[in-house]
């Protein structure tokens, strides 16, 4: 069940949105480069694609690489 995230990479303050599976939500709040995570709504709709791209992304920013989940955080 997806549901909406509210996030701030610690060199940041601009506060920053996206829609989550559970795990994504666990793994968002392991990140180094991330100063806050935080639940904002339950039940989201969203698409396979999307879910997949944030998937993307997190593996990419597990391996230091942090363009992608940037990308990703300034579209949304």
């Amino acid at each position: 069940m997806p549901f909406k995230i509210q996030y701030k990479f610690r060199d940041d303050q601009k506060v920053n949105i996206c829609v989550v599976s559970y795990q994504q939500y666990r793994n968002f709040c392991e990140l180094p480069i991330i100063q806050d995570c935080t639940i904002v709504k339950k039940n989201q709709k969203t698409t396979k694609k999307n879910l997949d791209q944030i998937e993307k992304a997190l593996e990419l920013a597990f391996k230091n690489q942090t363009n992608h989940i940037r990308n990703l955080s300034e579209n949304q």
